[in-house]
């Protein structure tokens, strides 16, 4: 897995946020009042790395995602690809689950389209064939000429990534890939993007469920976020916490003295007894 400690001083972000907010007007009038998405965000993306982006519905990771991407423009704050303010330089692609051509294409014919839409062109290899290299190394050879629709969860995301991959880009953005596929098909899509991050792509992959792909294994680390912000990652288990309990800090109160006298007629004063009220632990 990739150190962040050690890659950062080697390596250029293929991403960087630096202090990112982003405000989004809902509606279709813009009638309603603005909704802070994402909140002075500062993090970064390195080449090779793979990253999980968590957290619940509303938490801000489309938001996140959209301005990886370069689809949209932070409200304040400064977005860098490879050190550079436009997206171009790391042709940046967003996928998800599914492709959204019709069902009714074949393999071959919905990445021959994503391409046309991409001004992706090879004049060297006959159109037939030209995607051959690019369909072994998603896993789907043989499958060129099967119907979009009659694909598994898992061979329908391997065209996905397929179509990603067509812009041959630096850094690729995947919304909730996983909604589709149970847990080993999960497993083999995660094991396909780990292979996609180690030829030096950056993959950062949206998701609420980030533990199941945590157990999974392959992925560099996490970053959470709970309503725009990002959220301090959690000491693991066995490690020391990096404060100390308030159980631990907490002053105690000082101790006060209650005389206590017998109340027999006639009795003899007696000493006071010293009754400790200690705070309860």
């Amino acid at each position: 897995m990739t150190s962040l400690t050690t890659t950062s001083t080697a390596l250029t972000p293929v991403v960087e946020f630096l202090n990112v907010s982003r405000r989004w007007r809902p509606g279709i009038l813009g009638i309603a009042s603005e909704v802070d998405a994402l909140t002075r965000v500062t993090c970064q993306l390195f080449p090779g790395e793979l990253v999980v982006l968590s957290g619940a519905a509303g938490a801000g990771k489309s938001s996140l995602l959209l301005l990886a991407a370069g689809e949209v423009a932070p409200t304040s704050g400064v977005v860098r690809w490879a050190d550079r303010g436009e997206p171009s330089a790391v042709r940046p692609q967003r996928i998800g689950p599914r492709p959204w051509e019709y069902s009714f294409l074949s393999v071959r014919q919905a990445i021959a389209f994503h391409a046309d839409q991409l001004l992706v062109q090879d004049a060297r290899l006959h159109p037939p064939t030209r995607f051959l290299p690019l369909l072994r190394r998603v896993g789907l050879q043989g499958r060129s000429r099967t119907r979009l629709g009659e694909l598994s969860a898992l061979d329908a995301f391997r065209v996905v990534v397929a179509q990603g991959l067509l812009a041959r880009p630096a850094l690729l953005c995947c919304d909730e890939p996983f909604a589709y596929c149970g847990p080993t098909e999960r497993a083999q899509a995660l094991q396909l993007l780990r292979r996609v991050a180690s030829a030096g792509i950056a993959v950062l992959i949206a998701t609420r469920d980030a533990e199941a792909i945590r157990s999974t294994g392959g992925i560099d680390r996490i970053i959470r976020l709970r309503a725009g912000r990002i959220v301090p990652e959690r000491p693991a288990a066995g490690q020391r916490p990096l404060f100390p309990p308030p159980s631990l800090t907490k002053r105690p109160r000082p101790r006060r003295l209650r005389p206590h006298t017998t109340s027999a007629p006639g009795a003899e004063p007696t000493i006071a007894r010293v009754a400790e009220e200690r705070s309860p632990v």
